[in-house]
């Protein structure tokens, strides 16, 4: 199977509001700017992917984000009928969405920053026996691989379509799987990849498919307008 992945840098985008909603641009106004501009180019970036996924101009693409467990309609997975399963991800830096070609999908990224306190973070979201080989690693290994481990737990809770309502520590991705016993949990496997990203960053990818290839994606490609594009 192959994965199709844009990474595209988040910065100032005004020329993007164009593509939101009213209520979107209602809410990206009433956000700060460093917020504003994921949200902006999230949500730009779900609708042009939408568009071109599903042959509609993107003021007709409507993302469904109701939870599939629970039904609240702000926190699930987000699905476009008639289209290929996708996630998207974030950080102050980048903007990642990443579509599968066949089953489900989960991707995460992550910036260094995130695990500016590995040994606190790893005592909450490892498991018994991934805080044992985090504990046997070399003190200046144990950031980079507690990144490493927690990429690949979000993107495969993303892929549950659970979020953190799974708890870290029940996951478990020491191996080419991700295995967890929290209820909800998918009876597919769920493969795990990393996904190579620039200035230090961490991403990684969960599938119920395994992945052959991973075709890096442009805006460009999704029918931006020239002058919007990304360089």
């Amino acid at each position: 199977m192959i994965v199709d992945v844009w990474l595209v840098p988040v910065r100032p985008r005004p020329e993007w509001l164009a593509l939101l909603s009213g209520a979107e641009r209602a809410r990206a106004a009433r956000l700060p700017a460093p917020v504003a501009d994921v949200f902006t180019a999230s949500r730009a970036l779900q609708r042009l992917w939408g568009a071109s996924a599903i042959g509609v101009p993107p003021s007709e693409v409507v993302i469904d984000r109701a939870c599939e467990h629970c039904g609240d309609p702000g926190h699930g997975r987000p699905r476009l009928s008639g289209a290929p399963e996708f996630s998207v991800s974030h950080t102050d830096r980048w903007l990642l969405l990443a579509a599968a070609e066949k089953g489900r999908i989960g991707a995460d990224i992550e910036d260094p920053a995130a695990a500016a306190d590995p040994a606190g973070l790893a005592g909450v979201v490892l498991s018994a026996a991934e805080h044992r080989q985090f504990s046997a690693a070399p003190p200046a290994k144990r950031a980079g691989r507690l990144l490493t481990a927690w990429t690949r737990k979000e993107a495969a809770m993303k892929l549950a379509g659970l979020g953190l309502a799974a708890a870290p520590a029940r996951v478990d991705v020491r191996g080419t799987l991700a295995r967890s016993d929290v209820p909800g949990w998918p009876r597919e496997p769920v493969y795990l990849d990393p996904l190579t990203v620039s200035g230090g960053h961490v991403a990684a990818l969960a599938t119920t498919v395994p992945v052959e290839a991973v075709r890096r994606r442009t805006v460009a490609e999704l029918g931006l307008p020239v002058g919007a594009r990304v360089p």
